[in-house]
């Protein structure tokens, strides 16, 4: 395999596991996720978690002894558009409340 494709590899693995673990701390809200539950997704946690902080995501790591970490996802622009989404929804069901079950069908 080449360089180059070898760094295409590399770079679609780990973006695919930044995702996996945003996911995660999505769906873990304020509980977080500790460091052993994100390794079921890399054991590279630290580099992926710095990976979404660069991306604009703030991520709160705290130490709870014994080498265990609580990453608890703060802000995230997914969180933002979900949101943006919910009240979007619920201006159409307002505006339009018989025909709000039929949004997004043809």
């Amino acid at each position: 395999m080449s360089a180059a494709r070898q760094n295409s590899a590399h770079c679609a693995r780990t973006d695919a596991q930044s995702r996996k673990i945003l996911e995660m701390l999505v769906t873990a809200a304020d509980r977080g996720c500790t460091n052993s539950q994100l390794w079921a997704v890399c054991h590279a946690v630290n580099s992926r978690i710095s990976d979404l902080r660069k991306r604009g995501h703030k991520i709160e790591a705290v130490a709870e002894g014994g080498g265990v970490w609580r990453y608890r996802l703060i802000r995230s622009e997914m969180q933002l558009s979900r949101s943006f989404e919910e009240r979007r929804r619920k201006e159409f069901e307002q505006e339009a409340p018989l025909f709000a079950h039929m949004e997004g069908r043809p």
